[in-house]
């Protein structure tokens, strides 16, 4: 079941306003830093390596976006485009 930011078609529109899209990208971020923390890489291979700093690094950025969007509609009083 989707909210009525997850039908939308632009990745703006959900930017903040999507908990289940908020959710989702916290529980991918800190799958991908326990594997980081706890998982001895040294011993993968360069390319699988670079792709799990890959992928923490955009979800990192991904999470950013949407907390530094929900404090601008939080402080802006408004939960709507």
């Amino acid at each position: 079941m989707s909210c009525e930011f997850c039908v939308g078609t632009f990745f703006k529109q959900k930017l903040g306003r999507c908990k289940q899209c908020i959710g989702i990208n916290l529980i991918l971020l800190i799958g991908a830093i326990s594997l980081y923390l706890y998982l001895d890489i040294s011993q993968w291979l360069a390319v699988q390596q670079v792709a799990l700093l890959m992928f923490i690094g955009v979800t990192t950025i991904l999470m950013v976006l949407h907390i530094s969007a929900w404090c601008f509609y939080w402080l802006k009083g408004s939960n709507k485009a």
